[in-house]
């Protein structure tokens, strides 16, 4: 479902949405391949805020979509034409995404770069792997190449909402590059002045400008700005990218030129079958190797048990579409430096760390969950895991504030999940059942299912 800037709702299948937004992006009279190259980045903007932006099925945006009247007025007798192009460039590109890491990258577009894109932190603040600058000497005849716009002081305060200290009639009224090393008399007369590097007497200005005196001053009233190239430079050219297709480049070396280190590859949006598709978590089994953690009377070790639920809960989470990263996959010691710094570089949309908590002379039971202050997404996960989790018996212990490592130094939503206490005999025969691990995994995908609205 997407919605139109007139504020009009309509349902339409991706495909379909693309070919309508096509013409509103880029010149329809570009090569084919540039139209390609554009199709699968609308494809991959379109994508993106669908995974990232909105948690429901349909995408609400405020693209321009021009109508079927607009449309044959704009191209009259070519409307056919231009039509069975739009439909080709978006076919021959059915699915196709952009991406970096598997995931849809945020595909920036201009007009005309004017010689080079930009580096993404010039323009967004933030260093972008695949928006980087490339040297691009292809747009050199485009119409937008240099444009010239002249303001008045006026304009200028306005619009930038300054106010220019302009000199007055008696002050020396110098213009740096134009009217320069003004001498003049008690009386404010010019006795000689460089204009353009040319040294000039006040009378030589006076008779060759027809002044009435030699008691002149000069004061800008316009200012012509002179920009080279159209938008702000980051990502594909337009301009530069049609050129390419027009010297045999194919819409796949175009995108690869103009976005650094990227995949064209396909991808499917979430369904019914795969509800987690696009998302990714990542599962760590607490402890590991020598460091077994809490060990029950029983003698079930805290390591054994929580790596048995994370491979349970990366089967689960899999089969619904989900990508999941273990941060160990067998009993083995794995620093708390390395987890983070494994969680910092694959950026997953949860991080969850699990544990097994431990109170000697003790009967407490039941499971706790802690995040970061200030975290509320975090919050709001451990709830809804919590309300699930108590469906298989567990006792609610609530979401608590933690000044763990883990939770301070991955720069993604974190929470640390106590599932239950090893202190306690009944909890410790309870995670020794396979069918117990099985429901309490089963109960942390819905919970996570729940979380993501699906």
């Amino acid at each position: 479902m997407f919605c139109l800037e007139k504020k009009e709702i309509f349902q339409k299948p991706l495909e379909e949405i693309i070919e309508k937004l096509l013409p509103s992006q880029i010149d329809i009279d570009f090569h084919i391949e540039c139209l390609k190259a554009q199709a699968v980045i609308a494809r991959t903007n379109m994508i993106r805020e669908y995974l990232k932006i909105d948690k429901s099925n349909s995408l609400h945006c405020s693209y321009r979509f021009y109508s079927q009247r607009e449309l044959e007025e704009m191209w009259s007798e070519k409307y056919v034409e231009n039509i069975g192009k739009i439909k080709k460039a978006v076919e021959e590109t059915k699915g196709l995404v952009i991406t970096m890491k598997g995931k849809p990258i945020m595909a920036r577009f201009h007009d005309t770069c004017g010689g080079s894109t930009e580096n993404s932190e010039n323009v967004i603040k933030n260093e972008v792997n695949y928006l980087r600058k490339v040297l691009c000497l292809y747009c050199q005849n485009s119409p937008n190449l240099i444009e010239e716009k002249d303001f008045s002081i006026e304009d200028i305060e306005k619009a930038l909402k300054v106010k220019f200290h302009l000199d007055n009639p008696y002050s020396k009224g110098e213009i740096k590059g134009f009217f320069e090393d003004i001498e003049r008399d008690e009386e404010n007369r010019v006795l000689s002045i460089n204009v353009g590097g040319k040294v000039f007497s006040g009378k030589e200005i006076m008779e060759g400008l027809h002044l009435n005196s030699t008691r002149f001053y000069m004061t800008p009233l316009y200012i012509r700005f002179t920009s080279k190239g159209k938008g702000d430079g980051l990502g594909f050219c337009q301009y530069g990218g049609n050129e390419l297709a027009n010297r045999g480049y194919s819409f796949l070396e175009i995108l690869k030129y103009y976005y650094t280190g990227v995949d064209v590859e396909k991808y499917s949006l979430p369904g019914i079958g795969n509800p987690l598709y696009g998302k990714t978590i990542m599962i760590d089994p607490g402890h590991g190797g020598k460091d077994s953690g809490y060990i029950g009377e029983l003698g079930l070790k805290e390591k054994d048990i929580v790596l048995e639920v994370a491979k349970m809960l990366r089967e689960e989470i899999e089969i619904l579409g989900g990508e999941v990263y273990l941060t160990r996959e067998v009993d083995e010691e794995r620093f708390l430096s390395k987890r983070s710094e494994m969680a910092n570089r694959i950026r997953p949309d949860f991080f969850i760390s699990l544990h097994m908590n431990y109170f000697p002379n003790s009967n407490m039971k039941g499971c706790e969950i802690y995040c970061f202050r200030g975290d509320t997404e975090s919050r709001e996960m451990g709830n809804i895991l919590l309300k699930n989790l108590e469906e298989v018996g567990l006792v609610n212990r609530g979401v608590k504030e933690g000044n763990f490592y883990l939770l301070k130094s991955i720069g993604v939503n974190t929470i640390l999940v106590e599932l239950g206490f090893l202190s306690n005999l009944e909890e410790e025969k309870c995670f020794s059942e396979k069918n117990f691990i099985k429901d309490l995994s089963r109960a942390i995908t819905l919970g996570i299912l729940e979380y993501f609205e699906y």
